[in-house]
């Protein structure tokens, strides 16, 4: 299924730059295929429209901005925030005629980032009550480009499994390969919750980061996930830190992606500093780029062409989710004699406790 392609996805928004990063000279960004330009203009206000002329299709990226409005580089046409052409100097038109314009993008600054929706939003952009609590500090994390899907990122953000064997150089314990806990609910058509306990290894740097007590411990997570492609994991420690990940892997296509990451955390520079943080934050995204990267950006919404273990319960929730939303043939898992077990799965609890008395 090609979902960059789906006119459905249009309808959300997606985080596609920090808000420092978009001035009044031209950015352009690639979002579902989708190429667009983005600008502030004279009033501050952040512009977002297609980066392709209406007049012989140069890209407007390459121009510059005057006045707040966008300044071709071919003829100098220009286009304001609505993608309304406001001035051709070649025409001595006393009214430009409202044809000679581009597509413009609703566009939203929150969280210290700039969010654009391509179609009408039928859903707002999701809440973070730590936001207005005074006890959180923020800040952005990681802004790259990754030769992968963002299918492939978020079932990863949903993937219990994968933390011992992926993450066994940063925080995985490999004596621990399933989670000690693991629930998972529906909150609504366009999102699900998983919350799980896992074991994990913290290296020196990461005790003083979180203020463990012990090298071997545990952490609780929350993993919230927002269709399409927003993950926020809320990671609570032993010693009381709260430390929340939004991870949005903004597709730009089927095969491309832009990584948006920023944080919250209950604690204070003086206590763990910002780039002691990004520093092993580094080493654990690069762990999942390297395997993500390996992966087929494709992924097949029927599960029924994969082979599937308990612990993949959320992503495949996921698949369903997308599914219905894009009105596809609706799959139910006992439908194939691969997924059937799934259904009555060992207790990942029980399993978890196995391995950690053995």
């Amino acid at each position: 299924m090609d979902l960059v392609g789906e006119r459905k996805l249009r309808d959300f928004w997606y985080p596609v730059a920090p808000s420092d990063k978009i001035s009044a000279t031209p950015l352009p960004f690639t979002l579902l295929n989708q190429k667009i330009v983005l600008w502030r203009n004279s009033e501050n206000n952040i512009c977002a429209i297609q980066d392709k002329c209406s007049h012989r299709g140069a890209e407007l990226s390459k121009g510059t901005v005057c006045n707040g409005n966008i300044v071709c580089p071919y003829h100098s046409w220009e286009f304001n925030l609505e993608g309304q052409c406001v001035n051709v100097p070649q025409s001595k038109l006393a009214h430009i005629p409202k044809s000679f314009k581009v597509p413009s993008y609703h566009c939203a600054e929150k969280y210290g980032h700039v969010w654009v929706c391509l179609g009408n939003p039928i859903i707002d952009i999701p809440d973070i009550p730590e936001t207005n609590q005074t006890e959180y500090r923020t800040f952005p994390c990681f802004w790259e480009t990754w030769n992968t899907s963002s299918m492939r990122v978020v079932e990863n953000e949903l993937d219990m499994a994968h933390f011992a064997s992926v993450h066994k150089g940063t925080f995985g314990n490999p004596a621990v390969p399933l989670p000690l806990s693991y629930d998972l609910k529906q909150l609504n058509d366009f999102s699900l919750q998983l919350i799980s306990e896992l074991a994990v290894k913290a290296p020196p740097q990461q005790m003083k980061n979180t203020r463990a007590s012990e090298e071997l411990t545990t952490r609780l997570m929350k993993i919230t996930w927002y269709m399409p492609f927003i993950i926020r994991l809320h990671i609570s420690y032993p010693s009381g830190l709260e430390h929340i990940i939004m991870n949005c892997p903004t597709p730009i296509n089927n095969e491309q992606i832009k990584v948006v990451q920023f944080c919250f955390r209950n604690d204070t520079e003086s206590e763990a500093s910002i780039e002691d943080i990004l520093k092993f934050e580094r080493l654990i995204l690069n762990e999942d780029r390297f395997i993500l990267e390996t992966t087929p950006p494709f992924v097949n919404l029927d599960p029924q062409f994969e082979n599937h273990i308990p612990t993949d319960r959320a992503g495949l929730l996921m698949r369903k989710l997308f599914l219905k939303y894009l009105n596809s043939s609706q799959i139910e898992l006992n439908d194939s004699d691969n997924l059937e077990y799934l259904l009555k799965p060992e207790s990942t609890s029980n399993q978890s406790e196995k391995h950690s008395t053995s």
